[in-house]
């Protein structure tokens, strides 16, 4: 079944943690140059061009602790197809 295209000038804000650690059940501990929070776990990654390029991917039962000093947010457009 096909879906109408609406008009996409909806957006989705998105918080971004900067230079975050991030301190793993097993006492362990990585320091990243950029992640987002979900609600499945952690997106890890760099920001180009004031873009978050995904890099990885933490699940949030391997996570104890996360540290971070900057926050951003960007917008992100939706796309509604």
């Amino acid at each position: 079944m096909l879906r109408k295209k609406q008009d996409s000038n909806e957006f989705e804000i998105i918080n971004i943690l900067e230079m975050a650690k991030i301190v793993y059940s097993d006492g362990k501990m990585d320091i990243f140059k950029a992640i987002q929070i979900s609600d499945n776990g952690v997106y890890t990654g760099r920001i180009i061009n004031n873009k978050f390029v995904n890099g990885g991917f933490i699940p949030k039962n391997s996570i104890k602790h996360i540290f971070s000093n900057g926050k951003k947010i960007f917008s992100k457009k939706i796309d509604n197809w």
